[in-house]
């Protein structure tokens, strides 16, 4: 049972690089473009982009530095035996990030406790400081020198900058699927201040963890609208969701369907799209993830945010061997699906400085 857990937390990591590397040399294609670029299915491989080719966008990195925040959260609990520090701990590891896109907040808000750009494994990690397409709301919020809350949102941006980074919290809380949901709520809103904004973050976690925990796609969709409905300000993302599960049950999964749901440039039109593709391709990596990035739209986030739902669901090993092999700091992924999943099991940690290097609680 364990080797199949730690199977799916790898795949859904390894799905979200794999579906964002794929999309990101489309994302501004339109459909017409890319059937007459690489055919009537459209394109089914890795092409250069950012640089190379099999290459991850902003969206993995700051999945990487969610993971982080997480872990490092954790390791304080453990310590000190309180908690309440997550969001905190996250949003410094967001500041990490921004520093591999070689920029500096204004300042560091008063409350959070001690911070240490250079602390930790991931930054170490040099192949992270490249600017791979950042999104300009992630980026202003972080160097605002301020820290969003859903009580005192940072702005109102719904953007789908948050929705593409939280699969780590569907991972780490896969037996609560609404500690999954808040949680991710409140990491989203450190830079998306818009209720569908952090509340279709929310919502993908809670899915992740539902699947994880033993429903089925359909099963989790219908936990987490439950879930949905007592959030205040969610009717945007709900008839979202409602939508794409309605379309699924009465068109196919063409790009003109696709982009009834919209371009997917702010949260709650990722999910849509990432529930309507997930939903047709169940046990189809391949076909999911293809169908989320042909499409005008935001095709990274959308192949990331698919791939993340469809690798919790299947598994690594539904995801195509080449498409692992080909990608850009695939061990790194890897690695970090494999600290969640110890971490959050207790397999194997014990206090020690390898991991107080790796993960400090601060």
């Amino acid at each position: 049972m364990k080797t199949v857990l730690m199977d799916r937390y790898t795949g859904c990591l390894l799905g979200g690089a794999v579906g964002d590397a794929l999309g990101a040399p489309i994302e501004f294609f339109g459909t017409r473009e890319i059937q007459r670029k690489f055919g009537p299915d459209g394109l089914d491989h890795y092409i250069e982009g950012l640089g190379s080719s099999g290459v991850f966008t902003d969206d993995t990195q700051m999945t990487l530095f969610t993971a982080e925040g997480i872990l490092r959260a954790n390791h304080r609990d453990l310590q000190k035996g309180i908690d309440g520090a997550e969001t905190a701990i996250i949003y410094q590891s967001y500041l990490r990030w921004l520093h591999t896109q070689g920029s500096r907040p204004a300042r560091i808000p008063e409350g959070f406790g001690l911070y240490d750009l250079n602390s930790g494994w991931l930054i170490t990690h040099r192949d992270l400081f490249v600017r791979k397409a950042p999104g300009i709301t992630c980026l202003s919020a972080l160097e605002s020198g301020k820290c969003g809350t859903i009580r005192e949102p940072i702005n109102d941006s719904k953007g789908c900058g948050g929705i593409m980074r939280v699969a780590p919290h569907g991972l780490f809380y896969h037996m609560d699927s609404q500690k999954a949901f808040g949680s991710a709520c409140d990491a989203a809103a450190i830079t998306h201040g818009h209720p569908s904004g952090y509340l279709s973050a929310g919502c993908l976690a809670s899915i992740i963890a539902c699947v994880l925990g033993g429903q089925d796609l359909m099963a989790a969709i219908e936990t987490t609208i439950a879930t949905l409905r007592t959030r205040k300000n969610h009717e945007e993302c709900l008839v979202a969701m409602e939508k794409a599960v309605a379309l699924y049950k009465s068109v196919p999964p063409t790009p003109e369907n696709i982009e009834s749901l919209g371009g997917a440039w702010v949260g709650e039109e990722t999910l849509s799209i990432a529930l309507f593709c997930a939903l047709h391709f169940q046990n189809d990596f391949r076909g999911g993830v293809l169908a989320a990035i042909n499409h005008s739209g935001d095709s990274d986030s959308t192949g990331a945010v698919t791939g993340n739902i469809l690798g919790a669901t299947l598994g690594k090993q539904a995801v195509p061997a080449e498409w692992v092999e080909n990608l850009k700091q695939a061990d790194l992924v890897e690695e970090i699906a494999s600290d969640l999943f110890v971490r959050v099991n207790d397999d194997s940690f014990e206090e020690d400085s390898e991991w107080a290097k790796r993960y400090p609680g601060y």
